[in-house]
């Protein structure tokens, strides 16, 4: 649906971005999601294609009484992967020309594994996320020279390791409009937060392998491990309303903002600016009551977004829009009576940030996620 989320809650859906939503928690749900798709970099005169795949989310949510539900999960929250080379000619001694490839490359990743709990009064709703965030990123820089040259080429690596807790709240209020009619609002997100990380430092020389057509290590210059710091997160907040009828329809739309300007790693910044996006979308279910015609039960789902990424080029702004189309797939039960529900989503995105001029990322994504609900303690009833 584009991403609205802050005012979303189901009761067998699980909505991690606003842990009030947990409240809502009717049913013991298994939640699974994957993502794999198409990349594609593009500047004035050259473009590079390369494919992605990862998890998208794990989660297990149940009800631990009326109007109090918890849920446990693990979600990746970057991930990075390039390998980009540049050429150039270099110039020694005034006037000897000498050709040169840098070669970068990243590789890595962060993920949260988390628990949260939300607890509803009426029809207001507060609720939290604790975890712990973990991983490690590694960034590389190689300078390379033809084989006949004199210069060794070089290689210059950083490794930033992550460890550290993490919170966010969340709050919801829904407001009856009617018969099945309601509107809901929604608000999330955190303050600015200051995460433990360990950075590692290795400047080496290189010599070319022919054998295996390869650059190896031929003497570390320098080596620094270890180094404990900070990485500075910034507050991000987002809110939303959504109006909907049950077993029929939902729209809304939200709007999310981050303060990347006060972004810092080991106290430098980078190249990163406040960021905003809005997001419209929802879902549509011709008649979920029909005892005939499957497709008059599937949910049929439409968003879209834009706004500015956190990503600034030189002095440029990295502006960002997409859209979605999805479904979600309804399986039937083996038997009437069991209290087991399975739901199959799946939603193709289309999405770019960027400008041409400089470089535009356009990419298509292809999300499919599996939730499996079942109604525990149940007690048994004796005539």
């Amino acid at each position: 649906m584009g991403g609205v989320a802050q005012a979303y809650s189901d009761a067998q859906s699980i909505n991690f971005l606003n842990p009030a939503s947990y409240s809502n928690l009717q049913l013991v749900t298994f939640d699974v999601g994957l993502n794999g798709g198409v990349r594609r970099l593009a500047g004035t005169d050259i473009s590079s294609r390369a494919g992605f795949g990862t998890l998208s989310y794990l989660q297990l949510g149940m009800p631990l009484g009326k109007k109090w539900g918890l849920n446990i999960g693990l979600r990746p929250m970057t991930k990075v992967g390039y390998n980009i080379a540049e050429s150039e000619e270099k110039i020694y001694f005034d006037t000897l020309k000498v050709p040169v490839v840098h070669q970068y490359e990243g590789s890595g990743g962060t993920y949260q594994a988390y628990v949260g709990t939300g607890i509803g009064f009426g029809g207001f709703s507060i609720g939290a996320n604790i975890g712990y965030l973990f991983g490690n990123v590694q960034h590389s820089t190689k300078e390379l020279y033809p084989t006949t040259s004199s210069i060794l080429p070089s290689k210059h690596s950083r490794r930033i390791s992550y460890s550290s807790f993490f919170y966010s709240v969340g709050l919801q209020q829904s407001i009856s409009l009617g018969k099945d009619l309601e509107l809901s609002l929604g608000v999330s997100g955190s303050l600015e937060q200051k995460l433990n990380a360990r950075r590692e430092r290795m400047r080496e020389t290189l010599y070319y392998d022919p054998s295996s057509a390869e650059y190896d290590t031929q003497d570390t210059v320098l080596y620094e491990r270890g180094t404990n710091g900070d990485i500075v997160y910034p507050q991000t907040i987002g809110a939303g309303i959504m109006l909907t009828k049950t077993d029929k329809f939902s729209f809304g739309a939200d709007f999310t903002t981050s303060k990347y300007s006060n972004f810092r790693s080991f106290g430098d910044p980078d190249s990163t600016q406040d960021s905003w996006r809005v997001s419209v979308g929802g879902q549509f279910v011709p008649n979920a009551s029909s005892f005939t015609g499957y497709w008059n039960k599937v949910a049929y789902r439409l968003g879209g977004f834009f706004g500015k990424d956190y990503v600034k080029v030189g002095s440029k702004d990295m502006n960002i829009m997409g859209f979605s189309i999805g479904a979600g797939f309804p399986v039937r039960r083996i038997m009437p009576a069991m209290n087991q529900f399975t739901m199959i989503n799946a939603a193709f995105e289309v999405g770019q940030r960027g400008d041409i001029n400089l470089v535009k990322e356009t990419y298509y994504r292809l999300t499919l996620g599996f939730t499996l609900s079942d109604r525990w303690f149940i007690k048994s009833k004796y005539d």
